[in-house]
C-alpha cells in the first residue's frame, strides 16, 4: 500500500497541564496508565490547548516488507518524536512552526501544510512512538498518518513546481503593471503592484518556503495579509473612481485606511519589541471581521453604482472571495478535496488579478477614448471659427489682428501638444529598455544554469559549442556531467530544443534542466531511453496536459558514453526527434531519434510513444554531434532551409580538422547560408571528440 490514512483514533493521549513530563517519565507505570483513547480524549476536550503539552502514544506493526516510511504528525509550534533505533534506543527528533528548517529532519510542510519525519519500521516487528506536541501560536493538533517516501516526494516536488509557476505569474502582473506605473505615473498601477506583492510574499511565507526565521516567517505571513487589504480598498478607489462614483461610502472608505494603517504601524513596532501572540491573534481577528463587513459592503455599493469598471473589481472580487470560501470549506473537511486545499484560494487571486487586469485596460483604452473625443471636439470648434471668420472678415477688419493671435495661441498649444507626444515616446523607449535589461538579466541567470567549459574540458580535450538564440534568450539548451562510482565512469550529454524560442522557449528550458537535474543527478537513472520517458511522464503530468491541452515539450538527443578501456568507449543513445551524427575511423555515420518529442502533442494511445537505446563501440578519436533542429531551419535569401543534408555534407567535409577548426567552419558555412536574413529558431551544436 502507498500509505495508511487517519491514524488519530489508533492514538493514546496524555495531557501534561503543567508541561513538566518528559520522555523517560513516560516509561513508568504511573503515566502509561493514564494515557487514554484519541477518541475518548476528543469527547472530553473540544480542542487542544495552546501552552499546554500533549502526548501520543502509536502502536505500529509492519506486516509489510518496507522499511522506510514518512509519517506525518500534524500542527504545532514543537513537535518532539521519539522512535527506536535497530538497538530500541528511543532517538529524538523535533520539528515545528517555530523550528528552523536547518533543524527539522523534513524541512517543509508545503505538503498538505503538516510536519513530517522520516520513519524507519522494521519488517515483521512492532514499534511504539510517542509523539508530542505543543502550540505556542496556534492551538496544535495531530494528523497522523504514514505515507510511502516516493509518494511524499512526487508530491512535494509537484506542489513545489505549482508555486513557482503561481509565483511567476505574479511577478509577471507586478513587474508588468510597474512598468505601466513608471510610463504614465497612475497611482492606480502602484497599488496594484503591492496589492499583488502583498499577497506574493503572504504565500510565500505561508508555504513555509522561508523557514530559516520562522517567527519571522509567520510574522511577514500575518502582517503581508493586513497590508494586502490597505492597497486593495486603495486599489479599488483610484481603479473605479470612489470619490465621484461613490462619494460618501469613499469617505468611509479613506477614514479605515488611515485608522488601519495608524493601527498597523504600531502593531509592528509593538511585535517587533514582544512577538505577543494573544495580542497578534485578537488583532488578527478583529481586521479581518472588518476588513470583511467593508468588503461586503463595498461589493453591494458598487454593484448599485451600474459603473463598468465596478462591475470589471466586483466580479474579480467575487472570484477571490469564492476562492477563499472554498478553501474554507475544504480545510473544514466539509468537502474532502485530494489536492492542496489552498489551490482554490491561489485560484480565486488569480482569476482576480486578471479581471483586474483586464480592467485595467478597459479603462485606459476609456481614457484614450475620451481623449480623442475631446480632440475631435476641439478640432470641429476650430473648423467652425475658421469658416465663422471667413464669412465676417470683411465686416470685422479690426479684429483680425485679435483673432490672428487667438490662432497664434492655438498653435503654440499644439506645439506643446506636439512636445508632450514626443516626451511620451521618449518615456516608451525608456520602458522598453527596462524590459530588454529584464530579459537580459534571464538570459544571464539561464546562461548561469549551462554547464561551464572548464567542467566539459576535464572529459574532452577537443570539443566545440555552438549557442546562438534567436533572441536574448533561448529555448534550447545543452546538459553536461560525469557521474563517478565505485566501478563505473558515466558521462552524460544532452542537446534539448524546447517548444518556442524567446521567452516561453526560456521557461520550458529551466523546467527541462530541473528535470534533468533531479532525474541524473539526484535520482542516478542513467538510461537515456528511461531518462526520456521520465521527463515525458513528468512534463506531462507536472503541465497537466490531458487536462488543459497544452502542448509544450521538448526534443532532445542523450548520450551515455562510458570507457571500457583506454581506447574503446561504449556510448548509449536515445533521441526524441533529434538524431546523433558520428564519425567512425573517419566515415560519417548516424542514429535515428524515435519519432516522438516529449511531452506536447497528446496521442490516443500514449503506450505507442515509446523511446529505445542505441549502443555504439567508438575508439579514441572518433567525434560525436548533437543539435537543435535550429541548424538545419536556418534560411537563405531565397527562404530555402539548410537542411540535414548539407549538414552530414558539412560535417563529412570538415571532420578532419580539430574540434576548434571545426566550430569556426560550421558557422563560417552558416553565416554564408544565412546571411542577412533573420533567423527562424534558436541555433545549438555541440561536438566531442573521444
Amino acid at each position: 500500500m502507498s500509505k495508511l490514512t487517519d491514524l488519530n483514533p489508533h492514538l493514546l493521549i496524555l495531557e501534561d497541564s503543567t508541561n513538566t513530563i518528559t520522555f523517560k517519565h513516560l516509561k513508568s507505570l504511573k503515566y502509561q496508565s493514564q494515557f487514554i483513547p484519541y477518541p475518548t480524549f476528543r469527547k472530553k476536550k473540544t480542542s487542544f490547548q495552546k501552552n499546554r503539552n500533549y502526548w501520543a502514544k502509536l502502536s505500529l506493526d509492519n506486516q509489510s516488507n518496507r522499511n522506510h516510511w514518512v509519517l506525518y504528525v500534524g500542527n504545532a509550534s514543537y513537535i518532539e518524536l521519539y522512535a527506536p533505533d535497530d538497538e530500541n534506543k528511543y532517538l529524538k527528533k523535533v520539528s515545528g512552526n517555530l523550528i528552523p528548517g536547518n533543524q527539522r529532519e523534513i524541512k517543509s510542510s508545503i505538503v498538505e501544510f503538516k510536519y513530517k519525519f522520516y520513519l524507519q519500521l522494521y519488517s515483521k516487528q512492532k514499534t511504539v512512538l510517542y509523539i508530542k506536541i505543543q502550540g505556542t501560536l496556534f492551538k496544535p493538533s495531530y494528523s497522523v498518518k504514514l505515507v510511502e517516501p516516493e509518494a511524499f516526494l512526487s508530491q512535494e516536488a509537484l506542489q513545489k513546481v505549482i508555486q513557482s509557476i503561481f509565483q511567476g505569474g505574479l511577478w509577471i502582473i507586478i513587474l508588468y503593471n510597474f512598468v505601466l506605473f513608471l510610463l504614465v505615473k497612475d497611482k492606480t498601477y502602484l497599488y496594484y503592484v503591492m496589492y499583488t506583492l502583498s499577497y506574493s510574499l503572504y504565500y510565500i511565507m505561508y508555504n513555509d518556503l522561508y523557514n530559516g526565521l520562522p517567527k519571522l516567517q509567520i510574522y511577514t505571513s500575518m502582517i503581508s495579509s493586513q497590508v494586502s487589504m490597505l492597497f486593495y480598498f486603495q486599489f479599488m478607489r483610484l481603479f473605479v473612481g470612489a470619490r465621484q462614483l461613490i462619494s460618501k461610502w469613499d469617505k468611509v472608505i479613506y477614514t479605515w485606511i488611515v485608522l488601519k494603517s495608524s493601527v498597523l504601524l504600531i502593531s509592528v513596532v509593538y511585535l517587533n519589541i514582544s512577538f505577543n501572540t494573544s495580542f497578534l491573534e485578537i488583532y488578527m481577528v478583529s481586521n479581518f471581521y472588518i476588513d470583511a463587513i467593508l468588503f461586503l459592503i463595498t461589493i453591494v455599493v458598487l454593484l448599485i453604482s451600474n459603473s463598468i469598471l465596478a462591475r470589471y473589481f466586483v466580479t474579480g472580487s467575487f472570484f477571490l472571495m469564492l476562492g477563499w470560501i472554498l478553501s474554507t470549506i475544504s480545510f473544514s473537511d466539509l468537502v474532502h478535496v485530494d489536492f492542496n486545499k489552498n489551490y482554490f484560494s491561489q485560484a480565486g487571486l488569480f482569476l482576480e488579478l486578471v479581471l483586474f487586469s483586464v480592467g485595467l485596460g478597459y479603462r485606459e483604452r476609456k481614457n484614450e477614448q475620451d481623449k480623442r473625443l475631446a480632440q475631435e471636439e476641439n478640432a470641429r470648434i476650430l473648423r467652425e471659427q475658421n469658416v465663422t471668420l471667413e464669412r465676417k472678415v470683411k465686416e470685422r477688419t479690426k479684429e483680425i489682428t485679435e483673432k490672428n493671435e487667438e490662432l497664434q495661441l492655438q498653435k503654440e498649444e499644439i506645439l506643446t501638444q506636439r512636445d508632450s507626444l514626443q516626451e511620451r515616446g521618449e518615456e516608451l523607449q525608456f520602458a522598453y529598455n527596462q524590459i530588454t535589461d529584464s530579459v537580459r538579466y534571464a538570459q544571464t541567470i539561464q546562461n548561469a544554469i549551462l554547464p561551464f567549459e572548464p567542467k566539459i574540458k576535464q572529459i574532452f580535450e577537443e570539443y566545440f559549442i555552438i549557442y546562438q538564440p534567436k533572441d536574448i534568450v533561448s529555448g534550447d539548451f545543452y546538459w553536461f556531467n560525469t557521474i563517478k562510482g565505485e566501478n563505473f565512469t558515466k558521462t552524460v550529454v544532452a542537446v534539448i530544443d524546447c517548444t518556442g524560442h524567446g521567452v516561453p522557449g526560456a521557461f520550458m528550458s529551466m523546467i527541462g534542466n530541473t528535470l534533468l537535474n533531479e532525474t541524473i543527478n539526484e535520482k542516478h537513472i542513467f538510461d537515456p531511453a528511461k531518462v526520456i520517458t521520465l521527463l515525458h511522464q513528468k512534463i506531462r503530468s507536472d503541465l497537466r496536459q490531458a487536462e488543459t491541452n497544452n502542448s509544450d515539450g521538448m526534443d532532445m538527443s542523450l548520450c551515455v558514453i562510458e570507457p571500457l578501456t583506454a581506447q574503446q568507449f561504449k556510448v548509449t543513445f536515445s533521441g526524441a526527434k533529434r538524431p546523433l551524427y558520428y564519425v567512425q575511423e573517419g566515415e560519417f555515420n548516424q542514429l535515428k531519434a524515435d519519432r516522438f518529442s516529449i511531452g506536447g502533442e497528446v496521442y490516443e494511445d500514449e503506450r505507442a510513444r515509446v523511446f529505445t537505446n542505441q549502443e555504439l563501440i567508438l575508439a579514441k578519436g572518433d567525434a560525436l554531434y548533437m543539435m537543435t533542429d535550429g541548424f538545419g531551419d536556418t534560411p537563405d535569401a531565397e527562404r530555402r532551409r539548410f537542411g540535414s543534408r548539407n549538414i552530414k555534407k558539412m560535417i563529412s567535409h570538415y571532420a578532419h580538422l580539430s574540434m576548434k577548426e571545426q566550430q569556426v567552419a560550421f558557422e563560417a558555412t552558416l553565416a554564408k547560408h544565412q546571411g542577412s536574413q533573420d533567423a527562424r529558431d534558436d541555433v545549438t551544436m555541440l561536438g566531442l571528440r573521444l
